[in-house]
Parts: structure tokens; C-alpha cells; sequence
């Protein structure tokens, strides 16, 4: 996962945050009296808190996979590392012979 989707994640998370706390202020502060409308208030908090738990497990997902693989390139790394190496050796070992 790139840096660019990880802050695309960031931000859908963060716009549902503050959708969600736009929406509680809201039904704190007693801006909304009927019933119809407390109940699509209600609907609409539901729906951002769902959208904030999908972001957070995308993101969560995200974040594991990009370790998954920043631990495969290390161990490739240490790999190729003592690869060149044995290379090294052996040619040396080879010349020394001729």
C-alpha cells in the first residue's frame, strides 16, 4: 500500500469523523425537534459510524500489508547482501586459483 492510498484512507476517515461529530453536536445541542427528523439524524450517524469503522479496518489492513512487505524487502535485502558477497568470494577464490 502506497502512501498515496494510505492518505486517501486518512482522509475518508477523518471526513467521517467529522461528519459523525457534526451529527452529535447536533442531536446534543437539541438543534432538531421531530421525529422524522431525529430518526434520518439517527440514520445518518449510524451510516458515518459504519463508514468509520470500514476506513479504520481498510487502513488497519493497509498498514499491516505495507509491514508485511517493508519485512520482505528487509529479508531480501540481507539476502542479496550476503549474496554478493559469496559472489565476491568466489571470484576472488576463482582468480587465486589461475
Amino acid at each position: 500500500m502506497d502512501a498515496l492510498s494510505l492518505a486517501a484512507f486518512e482522509e475518508r476517515a477523518s471526513s467521517a469523523e467529522t461528519r459523525l461529530a457534526t451529527l452529535e453536536s447536533l442531536l446534543a445541542g437539541g438543534g432538531v425537534t421531530d421525529t422524522a427528523s431525529l430518526l434520518e439524524l439517527r440514520n445518518l450517524l449510524v451510516a458515518a459510524k459504519e463508514e468509520a469503522a470500514r476506513v479504520q479496518e481498510e487502513r488497519d489492513q493497509a498498514v499491516a500489508a505495507r509491514k508485511g512487505l517493508e519485512d520482505e524487502v528487509a529479508k531480501l535485502q540481507y539476502q542479496v547482501l550476503h549474496l554478493k558477497r559469496a559472489v565476491r568470494e568466489t571470484e576472488a577464490a576463482h582468480a587465486a586459483h589461475r
